[in-house]
Protein backbone atom coordinates (compact mmCIF):
# COMPACT_ATOMS: atom_id res chain seq x y z
CA UNK A 1 0.00 0.00 0.00
CA UNK A 2 1.39 3.59 -1.08
CA UNK A 3 1.23 6.18 1.97
CA UNK A 4 1.71 9.48 1.35
CA UNK A 5 4.70 11.67 2.56
CA UNK A 6 2.98 13.17 5.81
CA UNK A 7 1.35 9.69 6.38
CA UNK A 8 3.11 8.03 10.04
CA UNK A 9 0.75 5.41 10.38
CA UNK A 10 -0.80 3.07 8.11
CA UNK A 11 -5.10 3.70 8.48
CA UNK A 12 -5.48 -0.41 8.38
CA UNK A 13 -3.08 -2.00 10.43
CA UNK A 14 -1.47 0.98 12.47
CA UNK A 15 2.13 0.08 11.48
CA UNK A 16 4.61 2.46 10.96
CA UNK A 17 6.36 2.36 7.62
CA UNK A 18 10.00 2.36 9.30
CA UNK A 19 8.92 -0.59 12.07
CA UNK A 20 7.37 -2.76 9.08
CA UNK A 21 10.90 -2.18 6.55
CA UNK A 22 13.19 -2.93 9.49
CA UNK A 23 11.22 -6.09 10.23
CA UNK A 24 11.44 -7.00 6.74
CA UNK A 25 15.31 -6.49 6.65
CA UNK A 26 15.72 -8.43 9.72
CA UNK A 27 13.63 -11.55 8.15
CA UNK A 28 15.70 -11.48 5.30
CA UNK A 29 19.11 -11.00 6.99
CA UNK A 30 18.00 -14.09 9.69
CA UNK A 31 17.17 -16.48 6.40
CA UNK A 32 20.27 -15.52 5.12
CA UNK A 33 21.84 -16.56 8.46
CA UNK A 34 20.14 -19.89 8.19
CA UNK A 35 21.29 -20.37 4.84
CA UNK A 36 24.70 -19.88 5.27
CA UNK A 37 24.75 -21.80 8.43
CA UNK A 38 23.53 -25.03 6.65
CA UNK A 39 26.06 -24.28 3.67
CA UNK A 40 28.61 -24.60 6.18
CA UNK A 41 27.17 -27.70 7.55
CA UNK A 42 26.79 -29.68 4.46
CA UNK A 43 30.22 -28.59 3.49
CA UNK A 44 31.35 -30.20 7.40
CA UNK A 45 29.40 -33.70 6.19
CA UNK A 46 31.13 -33.95 3.25
CA UNK A 47 32.05 -37.68 2.91
CA UNK A 48 35.37 -39.00 4.08
CA UNK A 49 36.93 -39.67 0.90
CA UNK A 50 36.30 -36.24 -0.69
CA UNK A 51 38.08 -35.19 2.44
CA UNK A 52 40.92 -37.40 1.81
CA UNK A 53 41.12 -35.94 -1.82
CA UNK A 54 41.37 -32.69 -0.37
CA UNK A 55 43.96 -33.16 1.78
CA UNK A 56 46.07 -34.90 -0.80
CA UNK A 57 45.48 -31.61 -2.90
CA UNK A 58 46.62 -29.73 -0.24
CA UNK A 59 49.25 -31.71 0.58
CA UNK A 60 50.99 -31.83 -2.79
CA UNK A 61 49.95 -27.84 -3.31
CA UNK A 62 52.43 -27.21 -0.16
CA UNK A 63 54.92 -29.01 -0.64
CA UNK A 64 55.32 -28.26 -4.60
CA UNK A 65 55.80 -24.36 -3.30
CA UNK A 66 58.15 -25.17 -0.39
CA UNK A 67 60.09 -27.42 -3.19
CA UNK A 68 59.75 -24.42 -6.13
CA UNK A 69 61.15 -21.97 -3.58
CA UNK A 70 64.00 -24.24 -2.69
CA UNK A 71 65.10 -24.61 -6.17
CA UNK A 72 64.66 -21.26 -6.79
CA UNK A 73 66.99 -20.34 -4.10
CA UNK A 74 69.94 -22.29 -4.42
CA UNK A 75 69.55 -21.50 -8.12
CA UNK A 76 70.09 -17.71 -7.86
CA UNK A 77 72.42 -18.02 -4.64
CA UNK A 78 74.62 -20.44 -5.62
CA UNK A 79 74.70 -20.66 -9.83
CA UNK A 80 73.74 -23.99 -9.62
CA UNK A 81 71.36 -26.85 -7.96
CA UNK A 82 73.52 -28.44 -5.35
CA UNK A 83 72.24 -28.47 -1.51
CA UNK A 84 68.71 -28.28 -2.73
CA UNK A 85 68.63 -31.99 -3.65
CA UNK A 86 68.49 -33.17 -0.05
CA UNK A 87 65.53 -31.45 0.53
CA UNK A 88 63.80 -31.78 -2.69
CA UNK A 89 64.36 -35.62 -1.87
CA UNK A 90 63.04 -35.36 1.58
CA UNK A 91 59.62 -33.37 0.43
CA UNK A 92 59.18 -36.00 -2.77
CA UNK A 93 59.78 -38.81 0.38
CA UNK A 94 57.08 -37.28 2.09
CA UNK A 95 54.57 -36.75 -0.39
CA UNK A 96 55.56 -40.36 -1.55
CA UNK A 97 54.52 -41.93 1.68
CA UNK A 98 51.48 -39.81 2.28
CA UNK A 99 49.55 -38.87 -1.09
CA UNK A 100 48.86 -42.73 -1.95
CA UNK A 101 47.18 -43.40 1.19
CA UNK A 102 45.54 -40.66 1.03
CA UNK A 103 44.07 -40.97 -2.37
CA UNK A 104 43.73 -44.80 -2.56
CA UNK A 105 40.26 -45.53 -0.07
CA UNK A 106 38.78 -48.28 -2.41
CA UNK A 107 42.34 -49.85 -2.65
CA UNK A 108 44.13 -49.08 0.39
CA UNK A 109 46.47 -52.06 0.08
CA UNK A 110 48.26 -50.12 -3.08
CA UNK A 111 48.67 -47.29 -1.02
CA UNK A 112 50.28 -48.93 1.75
CA UNK A 113 52.57 -50.43 -0.46
CA UNK A 114 53.76 -47.74 -1.79
CA UNK A 115 54.55 -45.82 1.33
CA UNK A 116 56.29 -49.43 2.00
CA UNK A 117 58.90 -48.69 -0.50
CA UNK A 118 58.73 -44.93 -0.37
CA UNK A 119 61.50 -44.89 2.36
CA UNK A 120 63.52 -47.28 0.30
CA UNK A 121 63.56 -44.97 -2.40
CA UNK A 122 64.19 -42.04 -0.12
CA UNK A 123 67.74 -43.98 1.34
CA UNK A 124 68.54 -44.86 -2.55
CA UNK A 125 67.72 -41.06 -3.49
CA UNK A 126 69.94 -39.77 -0.58
CA UNK A 127 72.86 -41.76 -1.20
CA UNK A 128 72.94 -41.42 -4.71
CA UNK A 129 73.11 -37.46 -4.01
CA UNK A 130 76.53 -38.11 -2.70
CA UNK A 131 77.99 -39.62 -5.67
CA UNK A 132 77.52 -43.31 -4.54
CA UNK A 133 75.95 -46.13 -4.11
CA UNK A 134 77.37 -47.53 -1.18
CA UNK A 135 75.47 -47.63 2.75
CA UNK A 136 71.55 -47.53 0.92
CA UNK A 137 72.02 -50.77 -0.79
CA UNK A 138 74.38 -52.66 2.04
CA UNK A 139 73.01 -50.94 5.37
CA UNK A 140 69.89 -49.15 4.88
CA UNK A 141 67.56 -51.38 2.74
CA UNK A 142 68.30 -54.73 4.77
CA UNK A 143 67.48 -53.32 8.01
CA UNK A 144 64.01 -51.28 6.08
CA UNK A 145 63.23 -54.20 4.64
CA UNK A 146 63.75 -56.57 7.74
CA UNK A 147 61.64 -54.14 10.21
CA UNK A 148 58.38 -53.45 7.57
CA UNK A 149 58.56 -57.37 6.87
CA UNK A 150 58.38 -57.89 10.24
CA UNK A 151 56.14 -55.19 11.12
CA UNK A 152 53.81 -57.24 8.45
CA UNK A 153 53.90 -60.39 9.82
CA UNK A 154 53.25 -59.04 13.19
CA UNK A 155 49.79 -57.67 11.72
CA UNK A 156 49.07 -60.42 9.96
CA UNK A 157 49.67 -62.98 13.11
CA UNK A 158 47.28 -60.83 14.79
CA UNK A 159 44.52 -60.08 12.36
CA UNK A 160 44.94 -64.18 11.62
CA UNK A 161 44.70 -65.23 15.93
CA UNK A 162 41.42 -66.30 17.36
CA UNK A 163 42.39 -65.05 20.32
CA UNK A 164 44.93 -61.89 21.21
CA UNK A 165 46.37 -61.75 24.53
CA UNK A 166 50.12 -63.12 25.79
CA UNK A 167 50.70 -63.86 21.68
CA UNK A 168 50.67 -59.91 21.23
CA UNK A 169 54.03 -59.86 23.48
CA UNK A 170 55.04 -62.61 22.37
CA UNK A 171 55.41 -61.74 18.31
CA UNK A 172 56.51 -58.22 19.31
CA UNK A 173 59.48 -59.90 21.49
CA UNK A 174 60.34 -61.89 18.37
CA UNK A 175 59.93 -59.34 16.31
CA UNK A 176 62.99 -57.18 18.39
CA UNK A 177 65.07 -59.68 18.35
CA UNK A 178 65.01 -60.48 14.64
CA UNK A 179 65.56 -57.33 13.95
CA UNK A 180 68.38 -56.70 16.38
CA UNK A 181 70.48 -59.93 14.47
CA UNK A 182 69.79 -58.04 11.15
CA UNK A 183 70.78 -54.69 12.29
CA UNK A 184 74.24 -55.69 13.56
CA UNK A 185 74.52 -57.91 11.08
CA UNK A 186 74.11 -55.60 8.79
CA UNK A 187 76.28 -53.35 9.75
CA UNK A 188 79.40 -55.53 10.42
CA UNK A 189 78.91 -56.83 6.77
CA UNK A 190 79.41 -52.68 5.52
CA UNK A 191 81.83 -51.95 8.14
CA UNK A 192 84.01 -55.15 8.27
CA UNK A 193 82.55 -57.00 5.11
CA UNK A 194 82.07 -60.01 7.28
CA UNK A 195 78.94 -61.19 9.51
CA UNK A 196 80.58 -60.73 13.51
CA UNK A 197 77.94 -60.57 15.81
CA UNK A 198 78.61 -59.11 19.26
CA UNK A 199 75.62 -58.11 21.39
CA UNK A 200 72.53 -58.63 19.05
CA UNK A 201 72.93 -62.42 19.44
CA UNK A 202 72.47 -61.87 23.46
CA UNK A 203 69.98 -60.04 22.94
CA UNK A 204 68.19 -62.47 20.91
CA UNK A 205 68.88 -65.29 23.37
CA UNK A 206 67.11 -63.05 26.36
CA UNK A 207 63.94 -62.62 24.41
CA UNK A 208 63.25 -65.62 22.17
CA UNK A 209 62.68 -67.89 25.52
CA UNK A 210 60.32 -65.30 26.59
CA UNK A 211 58.34 -65.64 23.54
CA UNK A 212 57.82 -68.90 23.70
CA UNK A 213 57.20 -69.13 27.04
CA UNK A 214 54.41 -66.48 26.26
CA UNK A 215 53.54 -68.52 23.37
CA UNK A 216 53.14 -71.63 25.34
CA UNK A 217 50.96 -69.64 28.42
CA UNK A 218 48.94 -68.48 25.40
CA UNK A 219 48.09 -71.52 23.96
CA UNK A 220 47.85 -73.80 27.27
CA UNK A 221 47.87 -72.02 30.67
CA UNK A 222 45.77 -68.94 29.65
CA UNK A 223 42.81 -69.61 27.43
CA UNK A 224 41.19 -66.54 29.16
CA UNK A 225 43.57 -64.14 29.54
CA UNK A 226 43.51 -61.25 27.65
CA UNK A 227 46.20 -57.84 27.62
CA UNK A 228 43.37 -56.02 29.39
CA UNK A 229 43.12 -58.58 32.41
CA UNK A 230 46.77 -59.18 32.57
CA UNK A 231 46.78 -55.37 32.76
CA UNK A 232 43.80 -54.46 34.44
CA UNK A 233 42.46 -52.23 31.82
Amino acid sequence: MDLGPEARRCPLCGTEPEAAAANQDSGAASDSNHRTIADTAVELQQPARVRRYIAAEMLTVCLAIAAATVFLVDLMTGGGITWSLYPLASLGFVWCFVYPYLVSVRRPSLGIAVAALSPLAYMVAMDYINGTLDWSLRLGIPIALTVEATLAGIVLAIRLSKRRGLNVLSYSLLAIALICLVTEASISLWAIREIHLLWSYIVASALVPVAAFLLYAHHRLARDTSLRKLFHI
